[in-house]
Formats: structure tokens, sequence, C-alpha cells
């Protein structure tokens, strides 16, 4: 079950989203015995409100993209889903949605509030986020009843850069090896898990595109970039396919590259042996 929810979320193999998803979330079912509404009409005194713009990065907004938060509970033999909130952004790319979160913890062994934007009607070819993308809360924070919440999406057109890995002999360690690029696109105001894990933390963006590592000359491979914003690329290491490495060991140094639609430049990266001590790219 975990494996279907990840996949849902960001577990693509070109589309990596590094989002926050906490580990009990993992066994929320894709379907469910139960699901009702538990939606209220206007926000009250303890309301926990989330809002925000979804735009472009020069400032497009996207209209009637929809947004909600869903309580989902896992137990031993059922699984349930509440709806709390439910809306879409507006003309000016604007969205509002509230709910009451006061009720539902500890109703089954794994639960949690999942806030949900979903871009699956955006074009794949045009936008590189062009799917439903979920973040999970497990614990609800006093602090948020009667509080607003600002998230911010900027989604970026798409568009395919060349790279290149150069290797002047050194030898190449054993493993796959991809060019990951990594961009920023959520900008959260308050704080959705708590003050030592903010959502800012986890709103990266990772792509990977697979590569073979020459012994000595140069591969090149295209991967996509996010037009508008800043875009970070290098080269990481997976490592043996029965150890996890999420994001790769560095295996070059990372370059920022602003990419504009116009952007027809080589990005050039330097093979160096992946580090085992240093395993997480954070």
């Amino acid at each position: 079950m975990h494996i279907d929810i990840l996949k849902a979320i960001c577990q693509r193999r070109k589309h990596l989203p590094v989002i926050a998803v906490l580990l009990s979330l993992c066994y929320i079912a894709t379907s469910c015995d139960l699901e009702k509404d538990d939606l209220i009409s206007n926000p009250t005194t303890t309301s926990t409100t989330l809002s925000g713009y979804i735009e472009t990065p020069d400032g497009k907004p996207f209209s009637g993209i929809p947004v909600s938060v869903d309580f989902k509970v896992t137990g031993l033999i059922s699984t349930s889903v509440i709806h709390k909130a439910k809306g879409t952004t507006d003309k000016s790319g604007f969205y509002k949605i509230f709910f009451e979160a006061d009720n539902e913890m500890g109703q089954g062994m794994h639960s949690g509030y999942v806030f949900s934007v979903d871009f699956s009607s955006l074009s794949q070819n045009d936008y590189i986020i062009s799917e439903k993308l979920e973040y999970g809360f497990t614990s609800f924070k006093e602090e948020w009843s009667g509080s607003t919440i600002k998230c911010d999406f900027t989604i970026p057109h798409k568009k395919s850069v060349d790279v290149t890995v150069k290797n002047s002999g050194i030898p190449v360690l054993d493993g796959k090896y991809y060019v990951k690029n990594m961009f920023r696109y959520l900008e959260v105001e308050g704080y959705l898990r708590d003050n030592m894990n903010p959502w800012n933390d986890v709103s990266t963006l990772n792509v990977f595109e697979d590569i073979e590592i020459a012994q000595d000359g140069s591969t090149s491979v295209r991967i996509p970039c996010a037009i508008g914003i800043e875009n970070t690329i290098r080269l990481v290491y997976s490592g043996d396919k029965s150890i996890g490495y999420p994001n790769g060991i560095p295996a070059s140094e990372a370059k920022t590259v602003e990419i504009t639609d116009k952007f027809n430049e080589t990005i050039e990266l330097n093979y160096r042996t992946p580090d085992p001590d240093n395993r997480w790219d954070d």
C-alpha cells in the first residue's frame, strides 16, 4: 500500500518531487472503505485556513486548480477518508480553503491530514509539474487553530537542456548514475508540520535522468528544466539497488542556472568519485 501512494505522490523516475509526506502516511491506502464529507461553509474562530496564489514565475495565474484537505485513516481491516475542505483557484490564481481539525486524531493506527493540489490538468509537454501533489501532516498543533497558513506555488514552463558529464580518466564506481535537477516551487508562511520541519524545507522538485559515465571522455543527456527560476544541476550516484539513496550521493559539483525560453547552452559537469560517507545530498 505504501508503495502505491508514494508513487501517486512523488516517486516517478522522471519527476521525483521532494515533498513532505510523513512516514506514517506511507500506509494510507489508495482506496477506502468509508468516504464522507465534513465541510464547513464559512470559517470560524477555530478554523485552520490554507490560502495562496498559484502562478508561473512571471506572474501568470492558474485558474481552476483543485485544492483540498482530507483526513485519512488506515486501520487493521478498513480505511476511510474524510473530506475536510475543497476549493479551486479563481481567475487571479488565488485559493482559500478552511477546515476544523479538532476531532479526528486517534481514529486509526495510521492517520493524518493531507493537503492536495492537483496540477494534472496542465500539459506535460508545457509544464514541469503536471500531477497531483500531496503534503501530509499527522499531528494537529494548537497554534493552527484560528490561523491562516499561506502556501504560494510557482509552476514553471518546461524546457529540455543538454548536460554533458566529463571524466578525465577517474575510475568509475559501479552503480547507477543520474543527472539531477532541483528547483523550488513552493513558499510557505506558517508551519504545517512543526517548527523543526516546516514544509519550506521540502518544497523542492527533483528531476532525474539516467546517464552512463565514460571511463575517459564525455556523455550527454537532456534533462527537463524549469523556465524563469533557478535550477540546480549535478551528477549523483544511487548506489546498489539494495541500498536506499533517495537523492543520491554527489558525484560532481552542483551548478545553479536560471533557465530562460531562449537558453541554448550545454551545461558541463565533471565526474568525481562519490564519497559514501557523504551519503545524503540535501
